[in-house]
């Protein structure tokens, strides 16, 4: 009997602990891209301080940004596959993120481009973090 209650209690620690969390995933992917891409000569364009409305049009801007990262930054990293393979893996997770909200991503009020939006490398990827964060509180 003392055996059915430790397998009952290690099921259900391992059912609720070890569940994986897609918006804590992508945002390590995130971090990830953070530490080992350098990218000082290109600027990105990320919106910020986006109303609720455009949080998905924003993060839409975004997924078409790290295709730039693709073309642009991956020319200092030591394994360039690898990282590419990451970018295109972090692009998939964000756009299946705006794939479960059934909002559009064109919304007239949301600018995806505008001079004042140019970011740094590191200003643009701590952006995505910030807009996955507002999207995940936002479906809360």
């Amino acid at each position: 009997m003392d055996r059915l209650y430790r397998i009952s209690f290690l099921t259900l620690f391992l059912a609720g602990c070890l569940q994986g969390n897609p918006i804590c995933r992508l945002q390590v992917g995130i971090k990830y891209l953070e530490k080992e891409i350098t990218c000082p000569d290109s600027v990105f364009y990320t919106p910020t301080e986006v109303e609720d409305n455009c949080i998905v049009a924003a993060l839409a801007c975004s997924i078409k940004e790290l295709s730039i990262v693709k073309a642009e930054c991956l020319d200092n990293v030591t394994n360039w596959e690898n990282m590419q393979h990451h970018i295109d893996s972090t692009t998939a997770a964000l756009q299946m993120m705006i794939d479960k909200d059934n909002s559009t991503t064109d919304t007239s009020e949301c600018i995806c481009e505008d001079m004042r939006l140019e970011k740094s490398f590191k200003d643009f990827i701590q952006n995505i973090l910030h807009l996955t964060k507002a999207h995940a509180a936002k479906r809360g």
